[in-house]
């Protein structure tokens, strides 16, 4: 494992002071945990004006020597928050519990994790900081394209899509071309030009979208999207004050398909919640701009996303992360399986009642069942697997933007309007059919169920572009 402590040298006068004091957080002494030494934790306690950036450990009971660490001035300073945990020791001992934790600037693209640990007990309140990028362009440590291609190589992932999937993604060419058209108020329906060269830049969400073409056939056509011809989009940008490269990868899909609801044992497909014409979702790779090594890898889900550990992937080639997309949502994960988004908890009666139903429906060909597990909860379910359908990204990227260095743009990327029209189905009366099809036992826990679920789920207008995204520009949504 490889890990990055930074150090400092004050160039501007008064940057650097020692710590006045130290206060102890942690001991391991009495702890029952194997050890060949005790352990303390120590808190450095800064002049005023200035900020500790890390701990220190020592295996003595007697205070570290104040010329050991450096504070920091405040206005070279930015704030931090809870990242990773590392490690942590609890017992019924209130006073001895401990959690260790990595930390990342609030601000990511102008700060720089300084690579040192947050010890939290049950009684602390304090934080860290890290460093604050003073240069306003931290461009100077970010790859070139060469290095953005040998990296692409390295690192991009394999997209694997489910073996039910119909709707693939596809180029915004390709949708273009196909008869996508836009609508923006006071004007006429137009087709799309191009490469987008037609779209407006400089309207309000609500005043432009995209949709289908308006036959029949062609419609469902270009629902399918296009996996043959299909580009993944790169956007490039720097991370925690320019000591990371962020690579995010952009999928497009010309359509989203309806989702399915968990509810303890049964799954019930949600019709056409979750429908909605446009879809981009993004993968982002973080990237160690000392060593070039992958760190961490983004998978967007539901509007929003995890960061994940590249153990937590399979890979292929040795470097290249395996993603699946869900089954119609495009939601992506690190595992063949399915995955529930838990909106509610489900009471003990409940969950008798459900497994009472569930005895009774066991033989049932009416509602997909899950057998062999028990779901104490419900929520939007998303579903992966390994298929023949599989984009390769790094053969399959077009590199449309870098924020540190002049590059051109394709027309459709500064596109402001939305990429889908507004649902306009009736929600009540959806889910009113899918709870008549349910057991009586079941209508109201399933209503309930149904009432959980998050609005970005039902799909009740199109998606905006890459650049329109909080995400363009800050940290990735968690």
């Amino acid at each position: 494992m490889f890990v990055s402590v930074l150090t400092a040298k004050a160039t501007t006068k008064g940057a650097l002071k020692s710590p006045i004091d130290y206060t102890l957080i942690w001991t391991s002494k009495g702890a029952n945990i194997t050890q060949l030494e005790d352990a303390y934790i120590w808190l450095p306690i800064p002049p005023h004006g200035y900020k500790a950036v890390g701990h220190i450990v020592t295996t003595s009971p007697v205070k570290p020597s104040l010329d050991k660490v450096w504070c920091i001035r405040s206005d070279f300073t930015d704030l931090t928050e809870v990242d990773s945990w590392i490690w942590g020791y609890d017992t019924s001992n209130s006073s001895n519990i401990v959690n260790l934790y990595t930390t990342k600037p609030k601000s990511s693209a102008r700060s720089v994790p300084a690579g040192t640990f947050l010890a939290q007990t049950g009684s602390s309140t304090h934080e860290l900081a890290c460093l604050k990028m003073v240069k306003r362009n931290p461009s100077s440590a970010m790859p070139s394209n060469l290095q953005i291609r040998r990296l692409m190589q390295a690192y991009a992932p394999w997209v694997y899509f489910h073996p039910d999937e119909e709707y693939f993604p596809s180029s915004t060419p390709w949708f273009f071309k196909n008869g996508a058209v836009l609508h923006q108020t006071g004007r006429l329906p137009a087709h799309v030009k191009g490469n987008g060269t037609n779209l407006p830049n400089n309207v309000a969400p609500e005043d432009a979208y995209l949709d289908l073409p308006e036959n029949e056939d062609d419609k469902e056509r270009v629902k399918k999207g296009f996996l043959h011809t299909a580009f993944a989009y790169v956007h490039v940008k720097p991370a925690l004050g320019g000591t990371y490269t962020d690579i995010a990868i952009w999928l497009y899909y010309p359509f989203n398909g309806g989702g399915k609801l968990q509810l303890g044992p049964l799954v019930i497909p949600l019709g056409i919640i979750g429908e909605h014409v446009s879809d981009w979702e993004h993968i982002t790779l973080r990237v160690d701009n000392y060593r070039g090594l992958l760190k961490n890898i983004y998978l967007s889900q539901h509007a929003k996303g995890v960061w994940a550990r590249p153990r937590e992937f399979e890979f292929m080639n040795s470097t290249r992360p395996v993603v699946y997309a869900s089954l119609h949502g495009h939601t992506h994960y690190s595992t063949p399986t399915y995955h529930v988004h838990m909106s509610g908890k489900l009471e003990e009666s409940q969950i008798q009642m459900l497994y009472d139903e569930f005895q009774k429906m066991n033989n049932s060909n009416k509602y997909n069942i899950v057998k062999g597990e028990k779901f104490f909860g419900f929520g939007p379910r998303d579903d992966t697997e390994k298929s023949d359908n599989v984009m390769d990204i790094a053969s399959r990227y077009d590199l449309v933007y870098t924020d540190y260095k002049n590059s051109g743009e394709e027309p459709w990327l500064n596109y402001s309007g939305r990429w889908g029209p507004k649902i306009t189905y009736s929600f009540a009366k959806v889910v009113f059919k899918i709870v008549e099809s349910l057991p009586d036992k079941l209508k109201e826990l399933a209503t309930k169920a149904l009432n959980a679920l998050p609005p970005e789920l039902l799909g009740e207008e199109g998606p905006q572009g890459p650049k329109m995204r909080e995400n363009w520009t800050q940290d990735e949504r968690v």
